[in-house]
């Protein structure tokens, strides 16, 4: 289990302007816990930057190098509390890359012994490293190459069919694109390992339990800025669990998108057996009008009057849309 951080800003900017000096700090104090590696992407020219390493992001130099510099209008920062079983070290390391896009996750994914069932062969022979966490990024590849580039499909193949097949606590995750960035808020409060946060300290009462998987956003007219609970974040706004959040690079723009119950769906019967031919999955649905749980989600949020797509607006820039 891991702590995530991904952002879009109008301009550059880095990780510390974007949370401010004493946030970075908070930000980066969660490394004392979650200290099995670090790693950053964004993007620049040339493509996709990953910069990652097993060791603990508050004892590296270039951690603190990096989250200082305005590196670009788009990335992602990921701590990681590696899940026993799944070696530490670069391979295992998060972000994860392929092709143009990265990949960062939170959660676990269990029975690992049955990992190695999750893609087809081909896809299986493209792994750098041995984690649950690639494996998800690659199946999501995978189901974009079907789906024929519509992410939000593909995204809802994966975690509808992971969930189904697996015993998993969280999907959580930041996937970037050079276009969007695309933040996944899944997980199953019943799978929550209670117990060994309250062993490690990272949680002391049982709502603080409860909000370990949280992801919250702060939308501002210069930046959208998603990020893990478990340091302060006041103002920030929490995400819905079983939602994607979209937001558009180049205007800021923002969508939130649900995603059905794994119970509900027929993933078991679309990647049931990897290499099947795919079969129609229930598409992760835009939230709309009536969708009140999304739109109380998210200040400011208001459904887009052509599509239903739900927009996350600032406050102070929602009153005056119509």
């Amino acid at each position: 289990m891991c702590r995530l951080l991904g952002y879009c800003s109008r301009d550059s900017a880095s990780v510390a302007g974007l949370l401010t000096q004493e946030g970075l700090g908070a930000f980066t104090a969660l490394s004392h816990f979650h200290r099995d590696g670090w790693g950053m992407a964004w993007y620049d020219a040339d493509g996709p930057q990953v910069r990652k390493s097993p060791r603990r992001a508050a004892e590296e130099p270039e951690y603190a190098r990096l989250a200082q510099r305005p590196l670009s209008d788009l990335g992602l920062v990921h701590l990681r509390w590696a899940t026993p079983g799944l070696g530490i070290g670069y391979p295992n390391s998060h972000p994860f890359r392929f092709g143009p896009y990265t990949f960062a996750h939170n959660g676990a994914v269990h029975p690992q012994d049955r990992l190695g069932e999750l893609l087809p062969a081909e896809w299986e022979t493209r792994l750098a490293g041995t984690t649950d966490s690639e494996r998800y990024l690659l199946h999501i590849m995978w189901r974009l190459e079907v789906r024929r580039g519509d992410m939000i499909a593909a995204v809802a193949d994966t975690v509808a069919s992971i969930a189904e097949r697996y015993a998993v606590n969280s999907l959580n995750a930041v996937l970037l694109s050079p276009a969007k960035m695309y933040v996944i808020s899944w997980h199953d409060p019943a799978r929550i390992p209670a117990d060994e946060l309250l062993r490690r300290g990272l949680a002391s009462t049982p709502e603080e339990v409860a909000g370990y998987f949280h992801l919250a956003c702060r939308a501002t007219p210069d930046a959208v800025v998603v990020a893990s609970s478990g340091w302060p974040q006041p103002g920030w706004t929490m995400l819905p669990n079983n939602s994607v959040l979209a937001v558009d690079r180049v205007t800021l723009g923002t969508s939130a998108f649900s995603l059905e119950p794994a119970s509900r769906s027929p993933a078991g019967r679309l990647a049931g057996r990897p290499g099947e031919p795919p079969q129609p999955c229930r598409l992760g649905r835009p939230c709309s009008r009536a969708s009140a749980r999304c739109r109380s989600a998210v200040p400011g949020a208001r459904p887009h009057p052509s599509s239903g797509h739900l927009l996350l607006i600032p406050a102070d820039m929602a009153q005056g849309w119509r």
